[in-house]
């Protein structure tokens, strides 16, 4: 037998050897599909520089095995020519990623279903921003058309038991992972250098597994849910300590600790539609460690809530708006304050956050002609008037074909929430091809 030539092929025999591609033991045929893409995304801040171009293979395995068990896994080949220094030392596969994004086997029975591996698992109703939403993180620094791109899978089990019109699933994350943000931080407080310290994550044990459950129904034309979570937040707690050193009268430095704190989130959602509506809304009950609302490090806890309305005037023409609200419990900005001057916070650099914040929400689908879409999201919050959009244009040239244009855009001012984020406003160019074999 020949050595094949090219990672593909070499995979496709791999597979082959093993009896997948045979079906020899179920009858079932191994199914091969995925796409490859050029990717190119440029900062739109001076000196407009590349945060990303590259190119990605993904291959998707399908198989199923029997009636009962079927398995998943979506592997993808990266490699990101903005990830290399140039050097002539360094390796031809430095900027080469390969990492799964969904690995997972599924078992099927007629009032049960189990999912085991690498997953997504999404709750909520709402666009966009949902507070029961709580299991897979968000890679706020990569926003991009691709869902995986800026949503990260987790290892989890996830078991759906079907109670005639009603379901109960139960979720357990077995590796916690955090929002991927940028954390900024001032160079000095009171006159003395800042350090800032590796995160602390939670470890990884049978103790830290984070757990969910959420059940869903209906009532007439009205959808629902009632869903709970015990884990870890995926924002840290940012702990700031004073460093000393041996034989110095006083503090020399601080030390700045992010932290991932426990967490339970009680939550809720429905839909319902009427004609060429849909209203939606979605709730939760953040309870911290801040239980007493005195730890200035820790957020208090809280009650978010997200309202919304969908409208479809036409088949090619989708509207949404939402209302946001959060609301801190056992807060006061005024103690919030003084507990910062306590720790020696220099009054110009402190910035507590208000006890109630509102936002808005808006998302315009459009289908101009056949084969092209046009997509507009954007989020304001009306405290600081800062803002985050994202326009997508989608364009499929031929069969499998597609381009993809947009841009992520933080705005507002500079110690607003999407203001701090205004470096990593970027446009994004991707040219995708999807095959199947």
């Amino acid at each position: 037998m020949m050595k094949p030539k090219g990672l593909l092929p070499a995979i496709l025999v791999a597979l082959w050897s093993t009896g997948w591609g045979t079906g020899v033991a179920s009858g079932q045929e191994l199914g091969i599909y995925g796409y490859t893409k050029w990717f190119a995304h440029p900062n739109l801040n001076a000196p407009y520089h590349f945060d990303r171009l590259g190119t990605r293979l993904q291959l998707n395995f399908s198989k199923q095995a029997g009636e009962r068990l079927s398995f998943f896994s979506a592997l993808d080949f990266n490699f990101e020519d903005s990830q290399e220094t140039g050097l002539a030392e360094e390796r031809r596969s430095a900027a080469m990623q390969v990492y799964p994004v969904e690995t997972y086997i599924d078992y099927y029975s007629s009032r049960m279903d189990v999912r085991v591996g690498k997953q997504f698992i999404f709750w909520g109703t709402t666009d966009w921003i949902n507070p029961t939403d709580n299991i897979n993180p968000w890679d706020y620094k990569n926003i991009s058309a691709e869902i995986e791109d800026y949503r990260i899978p987790v290892n989890a089990a996830k078991l759906d038991l079907y109670l005639g019109e009603s379901r109960l699933e139960g979720v357990a994350v077995f590796h916690f992972l955090p929002n991927k943000v940028p954390l900024r931080f001032p160079e000095k407080m009171g006159g003395l250098p800042v350090e800032v310290r590796p995160a602390q994550l939670p470890e990884s044990k049978v103790s830290n597994i984070e757990l969910g459950m959420r059940f869903s129904s209906q009532i007439g034309l009205l959808d629902y849910s009632l869903s709970y979570f015990h884990g870890f937040a995926k924002f840290p707690s940012v702990i700031f300590q004073p460093i000393f050193h041996n034989y110095l009268p006083g503090p020399v430095g601080i030390a700045v600790l992010p932290r991932y704190d426990r967490i339970q989130v009680f939550g809720a959602d429905f839909v319902t539609t009427r004609g060429k509506f849909a209203l939606k809304g979605e709730g939760a009950y953040f309870r911290t460690k801040d239980a007493a609302g005195n730890d200035p490090f820790i957020e208090n806890p809280h009650v978010q809530y997200v309202l919304g309305i969908d409208y479809y005037p036409r088949n090619e023409l989708a509207l949404n708006f939402q209302f946001v609200q959060l609301v801190r419990l056992r807060y006061s900005a005024a103690e919030e304050r003084e507990s910062w001057k306590r720790l020696g916070m220099p009054e110009e650099q402190i910035r507590v956050p208000e006890k109630e914040e509102k936002s808005v929400s808006a998302r315009i689908q459009f289908q101009p002609f056949d084969f092209g879409s046009v997509q507009l999201i954007g989020v304001v919050n009306l405290r600081d008037r800062d803002f985050f959009l994202l326009p997508i244009f989608n364009y499929q040239i031929a069969d499998g074909v597609d381009v993809y244009c947009g841009a992520t855009l933080f705005r507002g001012p500079a110690d607003s929430p999407f203001g701090r984020n205004k470096s990593y406003s970027r446009a994004f160019v991707e040219v995708k091809y999807s095959f199947a074999y």
